[in-house]
Formats: structure tokens, sequence, C-alpha cells
């Protein structure tokens, strides 16, 4: 991870794009986009403070998450390439912006977990939850409806996405042609 590059067939290198710092970095999957953009999974860095605060049950990390004192849930980025090297981030989705929890009633993504399936959960499958959180390993598109489509293996779960969304709204519950903004669209 934390690197894309790419090749001729005849192995001449056309551009690269490097994604990686202690904070975050590219990881498994991308998926070039019919306007010559990429969509790049991703990891954040959130401490352990961070993820209380976001309502996370610390009961329920795996040690390894108290140990290295953090957790790297999964985003999704649009990457515009600026050839030979480079590029801008135009859009982005953040897992960290779309969490229900029902531990913490102090926190603003509290409620029931059951009645708001659009929401990801902070407790993930109801295992103990380890560093590589969601786990994502494949991202997809589908042009006809502007949906992006994640294989998200930490949560044993297929989720959809709204594409259409800036990123402001992605952020949020509201926007885009589906009016929900970054929640999650469909999930199996």
């Amino acid at each position: 991870g934390g690197k894309i590059e790419e090749y001729t067939w005849g192995d001449t290198l056309v551009w690269q794009f490097t994604y990686s710092t202690p904070n975050y970095q590219s990881h498994h999957d991308i998926r070039p986009l019919p306007n010559g953009n990429i969509l790049v999974l991703a990891v954040e860095k959130k401490t352990v403070s961070q993820l209380i605060a976001a309502g996370f049950d610390p009961s329920k990390f795996q040690p390894e998450v108290n140990t290295k004192g953090f957790m790297l849930p999964d985003y999704v980025i649009e990457v515009q390439p600026t050839y030979p090297s480079g590029g801008n981030i135009v859009w982005e989705w953040h897992v960290m912006d779309h969490l229900i929890q029902d531990f913490d009633p102090t926190k603003l993504n509290y409620g029931v977990v059951a009645d708001l399936p659009e929401l990801i959960d902070a407790d993930g499958d109801g295992r103990q939850l380890p560093v590589f959180w969601n786990h994502m390993n494949s991202v997809n598109y589908n042009p006809k409806l502007d949906q992006i489509i994640l294989s998200v293996r930490g949560n044993s779960e297929v989720w959809v996405i709204d594409h259409s969304t800036t990123t402001q709204q992605a952020a949020g519950h509201t926007g885009g042609q589906y009016g929900k903004g970054g929640d999650l669209l469909y999930r199996w």
C-alpha cells in the first residue's frame, strides 16, 4: 500500500502517486473512473482517545489497539492524476462520519443501531475490534447509478454509497442524488 503506479504495456512508467504518511495510507484496491480519476481505498489513524470520543467501547478493542494506541478505520478518496506524478484529491468519504453506537449516550452518534441500518455500528460485527478495523478489500463503481461498492471484510459486509455527493455532503446525512449524503444506501 501507499503507492500507485501506472505503466504502459511496454513497461514505461506513466504516472505515480504516493499516498502514505504516519497518519494515513492507501491500501488494497483502486478503481479507475470513466472521467479519468481513480477511486482509492485508504486507512486513517485514529487514537484510542479519538475512538472513545466517537463512542467506541474500549472493552471491545483487541489488545493490540491499546498497545499501539490507535485503530485504522477505512475511507475512500477520488484522485485526479497529475502526470507524471502526484494528484489532487477531489472527493472523499470516511467511515468515521457514519457511525452509530449504543455504548455511550453522551456522544452525538448514540442511537438504536437496528433502527439506523444506513449507519455503521462502532461494534463492527460483534467480534473484538482489531487495529485494521473495517479492512476494506475492494472497491468498484457503477457509472449508471453513480454509486461506489465496497467489500468490507472486517464488517463481513458489502456497502453501497452515493458518489454524486460533494465531499461535504459525503461527510453528512443529506445531499447527493439519493438524498442520504454519505450514509449507506445498501448493505449486505
